[in-house]
């Protein structure tokens, strides 16, 4: 009897391996049919897919993922491949594109649509540069062996037909107006963006500026605005371009050599890089030779402008009894600048300025100032074309951040607006402030805070929280005497606002109970009280009351908006004090 159990229990111990050995078999021959283990073998199926549908896929590597670029029926999409996943995310990008003021209707929309789809998304970004929104579809699909070229192109032809679904949905919806958060955020981004630039923090070494230039600059241009050197007596420039050396010595070609010329011929690179070394006298010193290094190295090139790079690097002047340690001849200056040489003729320029001027005065003419972004705004009160194209070249440099090139222009700007004040001293003040920011912000990135500062003044009576934040930037950067008595009025400022809306709401501690427009204000407010303080915490740092400095950046590290700014700065205390 115990025998025949024995063997009963081998046989459903053998019947319990072979079916578990069964279902292994055929997991792993499922799991096989799904995807493979390797991206490189994913990258293969899809490529045999679309070669199938006669494309012919051109494989970037971008980190962890491959990604493939390529139109099909007139769609631009991309598949990207992560290392590890079985998934391929195909997505079909910019499918549509509006003006910022329907950012509401396309976010209803886009909610419209994705209740409705199944494995695929429709997202939207907004594009601050242009003042439009972009919407994107988004799909995620398992890796097969067999029937790939049939399964994205059904992925991509539910891709053009929610692209037409789309556009018929936002013919239906209405045109929106009140305060969109997302939108006066997107409206403020390109200038928040350059003030975030400009703060610093002491784990580096300094920020890294970058400028430009349109037209062919000359070699005294460059070191006028960049580094502050006026009226030089140059030497000597020995010019190395590869494997050729020019050595110039009259002076008058020396300061009138175009930057441009060291590596652009014809309108395409000639050479890759050069490097320059330039002896000269200055004028406040005449005993005392100095010596400028400049590299010059080729970035980018677009069908528009061929982008290069100039770094200027200053000796000081050796330490000697008659040298005093604290003399600005003993001061390291170095500063770095991207330029831009415009292959686009002058007429397309100007063409193209002409329409936007036009439809900004139209736009202004029928009383559309809602639907006017602020560069349209100052260009609609400027009746003048010369003064009007020149706001309109150097504000578009400024996007570019092509500062060296763009202070030109606004400067002109600048100069202009003031010969037109009437008799009674009145001009448009808002136009000018504006004007005079971009001057000081580009004036901050050469490095030249002097002259930063003075345009920087002009706007403080406008009370508006960008140009604040680009004067205190200013002084800051600067080592100022005047920073911290500005920064700590501000802050005394801030804080009585903010309790004053608390306490105008009723409660000054229930926030829940704030309304919509007063609970906006407020984290305005928030957000400026918490750049000031990160101003602060710098500025004690740099002056070495570490103790102060610390105590600020602990209360610091509660902020979500602060925290990484304040760990970044207490370890550079921690850093300091051990050595």
């Amino acid at each position: 009897m115990q025998t025949l159990d024995i063997i009963s229990s081998i046989i459903l111990l053998m019947v319990a391996v072979a079916l578990a050995v069964y279902w292994v078999l055929r997991i792993r021959n499922m799991r096989r049919s799904l995807r493979l283990p390797f991206i490189n073998d994913h990258k293969v199926i899809i490529t045999q897919a679309l070669r199938k549908m006669n494309i012919k896929p051109e494989w970037e590597k971008e980190e962890d993922k491959q990604v493939v670029h390529f139109t099909y029926q007139g769609g631009h999409f991309n598949i990207a491949l992560e290392k590890g996943s079985p998934y391929a995310r195909v997505s079909f990008l910019y499918f549509y594109k509006t003006d910022m003021d329907k950012l509401d209707a396309v976010r209803l929309t886009c909610n419209l649509c994705n209740l409705n789809t199944d494995a695929c998304r429709i997202v939207y970004t907004v594009n601050e540069k242009e003042n439009d929104v972009d919407v994107h579809l988004i799909s995620v699909l398992p890796i097969m062996r067999e029937g790939m070229n049939e399964e994205l192109q059904r992925v991509m032809g539910d891709a053009f037909r929610w692209q037409d679904a789309f556009s018929e949905r936002m013919k239906m919806q209405p045109k929106t107006k009140g305060t969109d958060v997302e939108k006066v955020k997107a409206e403020y981004k390109r200038e928040l963006e350059l003030i975030r630039e400009q703060e610093m923090t002491h784990q580096k070494e300094g920020p890294d500026w970058h400028e430009t230039r349109t037209d062919a600059h000359t070699l005294k241009d460059l070191l006028a605005t960049t580094m502050g050197l006026t009226d030089i007596i140059p030497t000597e420039m020995t010019v190395s371009k590869e494997e050729s050396t020019v050595t110039l010595t009259d002076p008058d070609e020396i300061l009138n050599t175009k930057i441009s010329d060291f590596l652009i011929a014809d309108n395409t690179f000639a050479h890759k890089s050069a490097f320059a070394k330039l002896d000269f006298y200055d004028p406040r010193d005449i005993l005392k030779e100095r010596h400028l290094m400049i590299d010059v190295e080729s970035e980018d090139q677009t069908k528009d402008t061929l982008y290069y790079r100039a770094t200027l690097s200053l000796a000081p002047v050796s330490l000697t009894i008659n040298m005093d340690e604290s003399s600005e001849q003993r001061e390291k200056k170095m500063t770095s600048v991207l330029l831009g040489y415009d292959l686009t003729p002058s007429k397309e320029r100007l063409a193209h300025f002409r329409y936007v001027w036009k439809e900004a005065l139209d736009k202004s003419k029928k009383g559309q100032e809602d639907d006017m972004s602020e560069d349209e705004k100052v260009l609609a009160k400027m009746q003048d074309s010369h003064m009007a194209e020149n706001f309109f070249t150097g504000m578009q440099l400024y996007l570019h951040k092509r500062y060296y090139e763009a202070v030109g222009h606004l400067t002109d700007t600048y100069r202009e607006m003031t010969r037109k004040v009437d008799g009674k001293g009145r001009f448009l003040k808002e136009s000018f402030d504006e004007i005079a920011y971009l001057i000081g912000c580009c004036y901050m990135c050469l490095h030249q805070y002097e002259k930063a500062c003075f345009y920087l003044q002009v706007t403080l009576p406008a009370t508006r929280e960008a140009y604040t934040e680009a004067y205190i930037n200013c002084l800051v950067n600067n080592h100022d005497f005047r920073a911290m008595d500005n920064i700590n009025g501000l802050l005394e400022n801030i804080e009585m606002i903010i309790r004053s809306l608390d306490m105008g709401n009723g409660n000054e501690d229930d926030e829940e109970e704030l309304d919509p427009k007063t609970a906006q204000e407020k984290e305005r407010m928030m957000h400026f009280a918490a750049f000031v303080k990160r101003r602060k915490a710098y500025l004690l740092v740099s002056l070495g009351k570490y103790d102060e400095a610390e105590a600020l950046l602990k209360k610091l590290l509660d902020d979500p908006e602060n925290s990484d700014f304040a760990l970044t700065e207490l370890a550079y205390i921690q850093n300091n004090r051990t050595k």
